[in-house]
């Protein structure tokens, strides 16, 4: 079985992987484990940036020698501490989020100096909520009084090519989207339960830069790292 650690910004991804993600993972004889990065002593989620993903990172390679490590970070309002962030404002959301991922990968391979295949950065476009747009009848049948807005986020997801589109302004990212909703959306608890009922598979269909990053995350199963050269992290 190979070992993935999946760093997180909270309690909602902490609760996708287990639930979601590890599941279809261990499929392919991979074992997911989700990671929040500690923000003070006995508290993690929340206050991401770059230094304390690169601390957490580092700490796991450090640790598990065989291991690989992913991230589940959001697009909207990354952290200004991760390059690329600002100069890729206007890009399209898939391109700004891979051109980040970009610069994440080299700046992690060269600081904590692990081999390029065992950190495999995912930003996400715009954010979690993005992917609970790919079956609007499934996030709605969460609160029977949800209903009522069927129609309204229907056409949000119309106006778009694809979820990930959604724009990422403090008033139209996808989770704003949401505050419509009576009783109001919870993400630590809607978001997850959503997501099971939408499925791993109508995720991936409707969310090309999701499907591949997972896509890529499955072909770890079949790279096992006990058998290739040793490296040196410092």
């Amino acid at each position: 079985m190979t070992l993935l650690f999946i760093v997180g910004e909270g309690q909602t991804e902490e609760a996708f992987v287990k639930s979601v993600l590890a599941p279809v993972l261990r499929l392919s004889n991979i074992i997911a484990k989700p990671l929040l990065i500690e923000t003070s002593r006995g508290h993690r989620g929340g206050g991401l940036s770059l230094d304390r993903t690169r601390r957490a990172v580092r700490n796991v390679l450090l640790e598990h020698k065989d291991a690989y490590v992913s991230t589940m970070f959001d697009l909207y309002a990354l952290d200004k501490s991760f390059a690329g962030v600002n100069e890729s404002v206007g890009m399209a959301p898939p391109n700004r989020a891979s051109h980040i991922e970009r610069l994440l990968h080299a700046d992690i391979v060269a600081r904590v100096g692990c081999r390029p295949e065992r950190f495999i950065a995912h930003v996400q476009p715009h954010e979690f909520e993005s992917l609970l747009f790919s079956d609007i009848g499934k996030l709605c049948d969460a609160e029977p009084e949800w209903d009522k807005h069927r129609a309204a986020l229907a056409k949000v997801r119309a106006e778009v090519t694809n979820p990930e589109c959604i724009n990422d302004s403090p008033q139209t990212a996808p989770s704003k989207r949401l505050e419509i909703l009576r009783p109001r959306y919870r993400k630590t608890t809607h978001g997850p339960a959503s997501a099971i009922r939408i499925t791993l598979d109508k995720i991936r269909e409707q969310c090309p830069h999701f499907r591949q990053w997972f896509e890529r995350l499955l072909q770890i199963g079949a790279q096992p790292l006990a058998v290739r050269i040793p490296e040196s992290i410092s």
